[in-house]
């Protein structure tokens, strides 16, 4: 199962949105040295400004690498609508795509952090998410192709 393969880099110390980068590239035999760089700064909510979910933006991050432009002539509507797919579907497993709301925790304090630690909220709610997120990710762009 290609989610699996984002749990084991998150188990490994990467974190959401690196491991689904990370995975996705692996499935879909993307080689960027950029990856995972690119996707640390999306992590813990967006570099714990109480953001976006990593494994949201990790997904989005992969569809533009695949399908984003590398000129400005070219059309958006292809990556745009891959984007819109991978919300509706995200937001309608989680609600939001909103860490916090997600989570429950507040990353920019250590008592947030420490609540994601102690309660075991990587394991309960990340960890599914984003082998979740990864599958769909991954389904969509080979579907796309």
């Amino acid at each position: 199962m290609n989610g699996k393969k984002a749990r084991h880099y998150f188990e490994t110390g990467y974190l959401c949105a690196e491991s689904v980068l990370l995975a996705g590239a692996d499935i879909l035999e993307i080689n960027n040295p950029a990856i995972p760089a690119m996707a640390t700064a999306f992590c813990s909510g967006t570099s714990r400004t109480r953001g976006t979910c990593g494994a949201y933006q990790g997904a989005v991050l992969l569809i533009s690498i695949l399908h984003g432009r590398s000129n400005s002539g070219q059309d958006l509507d292809f990556c745009y609508g891959l984007v819109q797919d991978l919300t509706e579907w995200f937001r309608n497993n989680y609600g939001t795509t909103d860490c916090l709301q997600i989570t429950g925790c507040d990353f920019s304090l250590n008592s947030g952090r420490k609540k994601f630690k102690e309660e075991g909220i990587k394991v309960s709610t990340c960890y599914p998410l984003v082998d979740n997120t990864t599958e769909f990710v991954t389904k969509l762009l080979k579907e796309n192709s």
